[in-house]
């Protein structure tokens, strides 16, 4: 009965805990005439209030390509994955909060002689692995998952692409969003006294349902 009782109590904390479903906490439609003369973008994004962010941005050898309401570059023509080759999107949240992220939804192009291939990836593994291997018309990539929640420093995500067949081949980022919640982090202070209320509250419940059940008896 007093594991039940525990366990309630924590789920109640959990849920007053997040103080927001999920949603959309970094995005930008990209409406610009040449947005990619930019590095980084961040004319029109829209970012939640708890965290700042570096706008869309683009790996050292990739070049700007000129073009209307998308975020453009070329140079993806490397045969192979290339470290240097990538979209670059980085969120921070402020002291004392923390992003708990949902999803990255993107919708993009390539030109006919631009990359087939692509991979996303974040640092919080320093780019190793790949999170989603989309496709350049765009996706919607998980983040759900333990290591994107409770982020409480600077994260980076990239989105690589390689194997376009000319160096004039482009690829482009139309529009995208990241999806999640921002929440507080407790002091340390808080979280213990948070703890002894709980338990004090779990004891005084138990010790009154034992009373009644003997009484009863």
């Amino acid at each position: 009965m007093f594991k039940r009782f525990f366990l309630a109590a924590v789920t109640v904390a959990i849920g007053l805990a997040s103080q927001s479903f999920a949603q959309s906490i970094f995005t930008n439609a990209i409406t610009d005439l040449n947005p990619s003369a930019s590095n980084p973008y961040a004319t029109g994004q829209v970012v939640d209030a708890g965290i700042t962010a570096t706008g869309i941005g683009r790996g050292p050898t990739t070049a700007a390509e000129s073009a209307a309401n998308r975020y453009a570059a070329r140079g993806w023509n490397a045969a192979a994955f290339d470290t240097n080759k990538y979209f670059t999107f980085t969120l921070t949240p402020n002291a004392g909060n923390a992003i708990n992220l949902t999803n990255f939804i993107y919708t993009g192009q390539a030109s006919g002689t631009g990359p087939s291939f692509f991979a996303f990836r974040s640092s919080l593994d320093t780019f190793t692995n790949n999170i989603g291997t989309p496709l350049a018309g765009g996706a919607t990539i998980d983040l759900s998952g333990a290591p994107f929640q409770n982020l409480t420093s600077a994260s980076e995500f990239r989105l690589y692409g390689w194997n376009a067949s000319s160096t004039a081949g482009t690829f482009s980022v139309n529009d995208f969003t990241f999806n999640g919640t921002i929440t507080a982090v407790p002091e340390p202070t808080s979280l213990a006294l948070l703890g002894i209320a709980g338990c004090a509250g779990l004891v005084a419940a138990y010790r009154r349902r034992k009373s009644k059940k003997i009484a009863t008896v």
